[in-house]
């Protein structure tokens, strides 16, 4: 199976080619010095490299976040046009969930908490069980303030975070420090090809969002 695959919802972003689970052709870029207008450019550098022609692409796989609301929009917009004109499927999967099994797959049983910078002086977090290997679906991504955060962690959990660089400044001294990660696009393939031949109900096709939507009065 031919797996094309985009995650942009941190920093540093990942398209990847994979065939039978391997990855064939890759590029990765920072967010902040790439416009996203250049993502089908190398989205046609990942297919010519590998040899691969749109219409050979089995299943398209995109990260949903949590994490940039921006990037995650661009990815899946991105997906959907490449699969449309072959009507091929397109799973969504949560970014921070495939950073926390590519986490857990490295070694260690101990549970994993998934961080990020949720703006407005709060964070995103998910705690994944703990369990080598695969860890279980969290329940839902929570936002709370930074300083909160101890009061939440399971004792013993390994902290990893794809904003590490923005929240160091501000990370409290008690707490031990997060592993520096992101999200690569072969862990989204890997994840989505699961959902896919699990059969399991797919996740919608959208940015997980976790602020309350922010209304503005109209003027009259």
């Amino acid at each position: 199976m031919i797996v094309l695959s985009i995650e942009m919802s941190s920093a540093e972003n990942d398209v990847a080619l994979l065939r039978d689970g391997q990855v064939v052709a890759r590029r990765t870029w920072t967010a902040l010095m790439f416009h996203h207008t250049r993502l089908f450019d190398l989205l046609r550098e990942v297919l010519a490299e590998a040899g691969v022609k749109p219409e050979q692409i089995d299943l398209f796989a995109v990260g949903r976040g949590p994490g940039s609301f921006s990037g995650t929009r661009v990815a899946l917009t991105a997906a959907q046009a490449c699969a449309m004109p072959g009507g091929k499927p397109v799973i969504a999967v949560s970014s921070g969930t495939a950073l926390a099994r590519a986490v857990a797959a490295a070694g260690g049983a101990e549970p994993i908490a998934i961080i990020g910078d949720a703006r407005r002086d709060t964070i995103w977090l998910g705690v994944f069980e703990a369990m080598s290997g695969a860890p279980a679906l969290p329940a839902p991504w929570i936002t709370l303030p930074l300083a909160q955060l101890a009061g939440v962690l399971p004792a013993g959990a390994k902290i990893v975070s794809p904003d590490w660089t923005r929240l160091a400044p501000h990370w409290p001294a008690d707490l031990p420090q997060p592993i520096g990660q992101y999200p690569t696009a072969a862990a989204v393939a890997q994840l989505a090809l699961e959902q896919h031949s699990s059969g399991a109900t797919p996740e919608p096709l959208l940015p997980i969002y976790l602020h309350p939507a922010v209304a503005t009065p109209p003027k009259y």
